[in-house]
């Protein structure tokens, strides 16, 4: 009944239909606003490689329930069609093969929207990266900068097609000696798949927003009247509990952001991005991150990822060309550059109080901060143990808690599974929050101590220990802590790993 429309770039017209048709199958199972309904929240790590959060507006449990089945089958449906990590997805088969492979009209759709996005682009967006990719893995573990002898005959094979559609025949033939890899578009359209198959399971729910690996659609409403209210990550601080460069209100939107923050390569102590240009065969610098908002979450990765590519006023002026887009893009040196109408979306935000210049004696430097790399550990069957709640917070050296740096959890009724936080606290003092952000792995989260107490006042330099407490429904306790000497240089310390973590790095200093 749903299907999505993807052409060839002579048909340009047709791209606004693709929209337009995923909008009308999502609006034409949209219940109407009056049904009382309440919030559902649910987690998983380990989807498509990365973290999963589904908030559901529902009637009731049972309601929200049904959503979350239907969005995982879905999910895994699809997974076995486009993923390069399956040897036996449809991807993978065609890998294997320079014959026609018979494959599902998914594969189908997805390549030809790859062959879409690589002719407005310029080629600044493709289908066909596996090969690049491989040598700047390569790259990274030998230590060494691929050479242009290397480079040079990739790229021009990227310029080339690199593989040939049959629909009446349901076939794909790969053109090229590289592997095909549609993970970057391919994630897009199995979110905004996943949200239309959990429409027409349960129609009479009223909201429905999808999160997976800070890719992120937003439909129907999350309360009566009340838009999603999703974030967008600041590339300079963009830590789990760091404020957000922006905040947008959407409804039946797909909002997506790229960047390298979160993922790249280190040759030679030198941080490249993993976002690769198939025009050069060299990582992407022309931004450090770009968000976009649409009609569906295929064409908001596409682009968003073509706006780090491409130079900023480039990348604008490709975005002003495609009906129903609207882009924010910061530049490597900070500038924000916007489409006329992403303000739209946007929620004012008041400025932020200036930062001092130069700290006062006996209180941290100015700028430094302790980031903390937290990796929770995924359970074996990851749909059997729901979201873990995580509580991190500071004592000093007299074993006072000084601040809640960040608590995650569902609903404030389950907090007192956090016990040792909880005796402290008494208090919900975060909830989860929607935020569009580079894909990281799964289970990888980053969280930063700015210095300040639960006042906001600067702490003195010192010797402070960090706590982290987990508790997972269905799943165990496990509470750690770790040392960090806080003063006036740089520092390290550990967390050690329990049942539910592994170990968790402290760093102290500026962020880097």
């Amino acid at each position: 009944m749903f299907g999505f429309i993807f052409l060839s770039p002579n048909g340009f017209r047709f791209r606004a239909a693709h929209g337009a048709l995923l909008l009308f199958a999502i609006a034409s199972v949209l219940p109407s606003r009056g049904a009382a309904a309440e919030p559902f929240a649910f987690h998983h790590d380990g989807i498509l490689g990365t973290s999963l959060d589904l908030q559901v507006n529902a009637a009731d449990a049972q309601q929200a329930t049904i959503v979350e089945t239907t969005v995982l089958s879905e999910i895994e449906r699809l997974r076995k069609v486009l993923s390069t990590y399956d040897e036996a997805s449809e991807i993978s088969q065609v890998n294997a093969s320079t014959k026609p492979v018979t494959c599902s009209r998914e594969l189908l759709d997805v390549l030809a929207s790859y062959e879409w996005w690589t002719a407005k682009s310029r080629g600044a967006y493709n289908g066909h990266l596996g090969e690049l990719t491989g040598v700047w893995k390569a790259a990274e573990k030998s230590g060494t900068f691929p050479s242009s002898a290397t480079l040079l005959p990739i790229v021009r094979s990227l310029a080339q097609p690199g593989w040939i559609l049959n629909r009446p025949a349901l076939t794909v033939t790969r053109l090229t000696s590289g592997t095909l890899d549609v993970n970057s578009l391919g994630k897009g359209y199995i979110i905004s798949r996943a949200v239309v198959a959990a429409r027409t399971k349960s129609p009479a729910t009223q909201g429905i927003l999808l999160n997976i690996g800070g890719d992120i659609f937003a439909s129907g409403v999350s309360a009566p009247g009340t838009p999603w209210i999703v974030s967008v990550a600041n590339p300079t601080h963009s830590e789990e509990n760091a404020p957000p460069l922006a905040q947008v209100r959407l409804t039946d939107r797909a909002i997506s952001t790229s960047a390298s923050y979160e993922r790249g390569y280190t040759i030679a102590g030198k941080r490249f991005s993993h976002i690769l240009d198939p025009r050069t065969g060299l990582p992407a610098d022309g931004a450090a991150s770009a968000t976009v908002i649409t009609s569906d979450s295929a064409n908001a990765n596409a682009l968003a990822t073509t706006l780090c590519v491409l130079k900023p006023e480039e990348g604008i002026a490709l975005a002003r060309q495609i009906a129903d887009m609207e882009c924010l893009i910061v530049a490597a040196d900070g500038r924000q550059f916007r489409t006329p109408r992403f303000a739209l979306y946007e929620i004012p935000q008041a400025k932020p109080a200036a930062m001092p210049q130069e700290s006062k004696p006996g209180l941290w430097p100015a700028g430094f901060q302790v980031s903390i790399a937290i990796t929770l550990k995924t359970p074996v069957d990851p749909r059997g143990i729901r979201r873990p709640y995580v509580a991190v917070w500071v004592e000093d050296s007299n074993s006072k808690r000084v601040r809640t740096v960040t608590v995650w959890g569902n609903a404030p009724k389950y907090l007192p599974d956090l016990p040792e936080w909880w005796k402290l606290a008494k208090q919900d003092q975060q909830s989860a929050a929607a935020v569009t952000r580079a894909t990281r792995a799964a289970g990888h989260y980053r969280i930063a101590w700015d210095g300040l107490d639960d006042q906001g006042k600067p702490l003195p330099t010192g010797d402070y220990t960090i706590f982290l407490e987990v508790n997972r429904q269905r799943g165990t306790h496990a509470i750690q802590n770790g040392k960090i000497v806080c003063g006036r240089s740089r520092a390290t310390g550990t967390i050690p790993a329990a049942s539910e973590f592994g170990q968790a790095d402290l760093t102290y200093g500026p962020p880097q």
